[in-house]
């Protein structure tokens, strides 16, 4: 669902997310174990069933996207929305005139350094920065051969999500819905398919088949 006020560089969603959707801190993880795999392809490629399977590996744990929004509270949301920020829009890097960015392992460890396998949006929106950061770590593309299968699926369920109006009403009226909006329909999947403005339910259309390539 895309909105006007959508320029997600914009002044106005920081005293959001800071004044009128507070959430508590979430506590900064530390890294126990070595990070092992990290399964980088995009939604709607089984990405859940590739967590289970992992799980049932003796990876534990493994990180998927519900951890982000269903963690016990409070939940990491605003940190990966930070770190979103970071990649796409230069907040807090060190030389935002560079053309480059990175994000350390210190700084993906505060959200996931319980983990040793991490799968969808996590993985898939910041592939290139875990990568580096995790350079030990077993890489998995997880794909679907079928093209227009996956744009179907993409579309019948993310933008579907992303179109609901009972959603978007529960996102203004209590601040989980909100963060659970905002990193996702906002951030996350917003940026992973190209859209600066906010607008994924049309990135997904618009782009969802050169980005899955790329």
């Amino acid at each position: 669902m895309f909105t006007p006020l959508s320029s997600m560089n914009a002044w106005w969603w920081s005293i959001l997310e800071n004044h009128i959707y507070p959430l508590p801190p979430y506590p900064p993880r530390k890294r126990t174990k070595p990070m092992e795999v990290l399964c980088v392809g995009p939604p709607r490629s089984g990405t859940e069933s590739l967590q289970q399977a992992l799980l049932t590996l003796g990876y534990d744990h493994t990180y998927h996207g519900w951890d982000i929004v269903y963690e016990d509270p409070p939940i990491p949301a605003p940190g990966w929305v930070k770190l979103a920020r970071k990649k796409w829009f230069g907040h807090d890097n060190p030389a935002p005139d560079s053309g480059d960015v990175s994000i350390s392992a210190e700084e993906f460890d505060e959200l996931i350094g319980h983990c040793v396998a991490v799968t969808d949006a996590a993985a898939s929106c910041f592939a290139p920065e875990m990568v580096r950061a995790y350079p030990q770590a077993k890489v998995v593309l997880n794909v679907r051969r079928d093209l227009e299968g996956w744009h179907e699926s993409a579309v019948k369920t993310l933008v579907h999500v992303n179109e609901s109006w009972s959603f978007w009403v529960a996102s203004l009226l209590d601040r989980e819905a909100f963060w659970a909006w905002h990193v996702y329909e906002r951030f996350l999947w917003a940026l992973f398919f190209r859209a600066p403005d906010g607008d994924m339910a049309g990135a997904i259309k618009r782009n969802g088949k050169w980005v899955y390539r790329e």
